[in-house]
C-alpha cells in the first residue's frame, strides 16, 4: 500500500537575514509531517527552530527549497486557499502567545471560529469545553492581564486546537507551565494525532518526549540528528 501523502513538507528550505553580518537562521532543511507524527523540534537557543516553524507556516518565505501543504507548494497556492489552510487547516502555537489584551479568555479562544463564520453561541460553547479541558474553566472571563504566563499559553493553545486543525505547529508550547499542566497540554496536543492529524513542537521541555515519535535536532541552523526519542537521545541538549 502506498504511504499517504505527507500534510506538510519542507524540501531543502534556507533561511538569511540580512543585516550588517548576515545571519544564515535555516540551512537546507526537509521534513515531511504526515498523519498521526507527533515531531519535536529539539537542540539549544537560536538554533534556528522558530525560524524553520515560521516557513513552515507560511509567515516567512524560504529564501530556497519550498514548502508545500499536501504535496502543493505554498506559491502555487490562490490567496483564498491559502486562508482556508490557516483558518481550519493548519494552527500555530506562538511562543509569545499572541492573544489580543481586550478580549477575554473565552472570546481570544472563539476568535479563530467568529471569523470563520461559526455562530456566537457554538463557538462560546467550543470555547468554553477547550478551556475547560486546559483547567481554565475558572478563567472564561478574564482578560490577559489577569493571566499567569502559564493561563496564558494555556489559552493559546485553546484557541489554536478549537478549530480542530489538520497540523499544529507550536514554538516552545510547555515553556511556562509545571509539569502537571505540561501534560494537560500535550494530552491535548495528542487529539490532533488521534483524529489524523500532526503537531510539529519547538520545545526545550524533555516532558514532551514521552509523547514524541520522532525528533529532529537542529543545531546551527541545520537538522543535525533525527529518529525517533531513543535513536537521537544522546544528542539531545535541553540548554
Amino acid at each position: 500500500m502506498t504511504d499517504p501523502a505527507p500534510l506538510l513538507q519542507a524540501v531543502g528550505v534556507s533561511r538569511t537575514y540580512p543585516g550588517t553580518v548576515e545571519v544564515v537562521a535555516v540551512r537546507h532543511a526537509s521534513l515531511e509531517l504526515r498523519a498521526r507524527d507527533f515531531t519535536l523540534l529539539m537542540g539549544p537557543s537560536g538554533s534556528g527552530k522558530t525560524s524553520f516553524l515560521g516557513m513552515l507556516a507560511g509567515f516567512d518565505p524560504p529564501d530556497e527549497g519550498e514548502v508545500r501543504w499536501r504535496e502543493t507548494p505554498f506559491a502555487r497556492l490562490a490567496r483564498d486557499e491559502l486562508l482556508a489552510i490557516r483558518r481550519t487547516g493548519m494552527s500555530v502555537i506562538f511562543q509569545s502567545y499572541g492573544l489580543l489584551p481586550s478580549l477575554t479568555a473565552a472570546e481570544n479562544v472563539e476568535l479563530p471560529l467568529r471569523i470563520g463564520g461559526t455562530g456566537l453561541d457554538e463557538a462560546r460553547t467550543r470555547a468554553t469545553a477547550w478551556l475547560e479541558r486546559l483547567d481554565l474553566g475558572h478563567r472564561l472571563d478574564h482578560r490577559t492581564f489577569e493571566l499567569s504566563g502559564g493561563q496564558q499559553q494555556r489559552v493559546a493553545v485553546a484557541r489554536a486546537l478549537v478549530v480542530e486543525p489538520e497540523v499544529i505547529l507550536a514554538d516552545e508550547p510547555i515553556a511556562e507551565v509545571d509539569s502537571e499542566n505540561a501534560d494537560l497540554i500535550l494530552s491535548a496536543l495528542w487529539e490532533v494525532v488521534v483524529r489524523d492529524g500532526a503537531v510539529l513542537a519547538a520545545t526545550h521541555n524533555p516532558e514532551a518526549l514521552r509523547y514524541a515519535n520522532r525528533v529532529l535536532l537542529f543545531r546551527d541552523g541545520v537538522i543535525e540528528a533525527e529518529g525517533s526519542p531513543d535513536e537521537v537521545a544522546a544528542q539531545l541538549t535541553t540548554d
